[in-house]
């Protein structure tokens, strides 16, 4: 059986990766049995999920996952290229010169696995560099419901190049490694242009948006 703080971060995992799709009904005795949980630790974790914007709650029936919608899409990048150039800013001006340059090592792309992890992990890895904590949990959090928004468009992006983009977290990085803070948050704010761009464009294909 999961403990109250594993079955949030497993609900919340499944959520995000689309394990749990957009829409999804969560009713307590089927989820309950899903996760070998009893239904107030439960409770507890779809509350927390609700507040953080993954989870809604259709009174008196029973919760489901979130649907997505362009508006959701378009303020969450929005809120991204507010926080990450900042967090990319204080990242370069770090006295820690050695995580500045392992920094480098999160731009590699094992071809084994999945490019949305690596992305995810690499923009968390800049967040995690962040002087303010608060600055780089808002990040983490961002960066996270991101990523069920890549999940879901993904088939729907035109002329994907994972080259491209692993060339542009390459020069964020080296940008950030060299101290460069400007030039760093410069890159960071129009790589984050271009994946809005992408997405949204993608999630109309889709038509799975609300």
């Amino acid at each position: 059986m999961l403990m109250r703080s594993s079955v949030y971060s497993a609900l919340k995992s499944d959520i995000l990766a689309c394990r749990l799709p957009p829409g999804a009904e969560l009713r307590e005795p089927e989820t309950s049995a899903r996760y070998q949980v009893g239904r107030s630790p439960l409770r507890e974790a779809l509350l927390r999920l609700e507040a953080e914007g993954l989870v809604v709650i259709v009174p008196r029936q029973y919760y489901r996952v979130a649907p997505i919608s362009l508006r959701d899409a378009a303020d969450l990048f929005g809120l991204r290229r507010l926080l990450e150039p900042e967090a990319a800013l204080q990242a370069a001006r770090s006295t820690d010169q050695a995580a500045r340059q392992n920094l480098r090592t999160a731009t590699t792309h094992d071809q084994t696995a999945s490019f949305i992890d690596d992305n995810r992990q690499f923009h968390c890895a800049i967040a995690s560099l962040a002087t303010n904590r608060r600055l780089m949990t808002s990040c983490v959090d961002a960066i996270e419901q991101s990523e069920r928004l890549v999940r879901v468009s993904l088939d729907q992006i035109a002329g994907r190049r994972p080259d491209l983009l692993i060339a542009e977290h390459q020069a964020i990085a080296e940008a950030i490694a060299e101290g460069d803070g400007r030039t760093a948050a410069r890159l960071l704010r129009a790589h984050i242009d271009a994946a809005e761009a992408r997405v949204l464009t993608a999630l109309k294909r889709a038509a799975i948006v609300a």
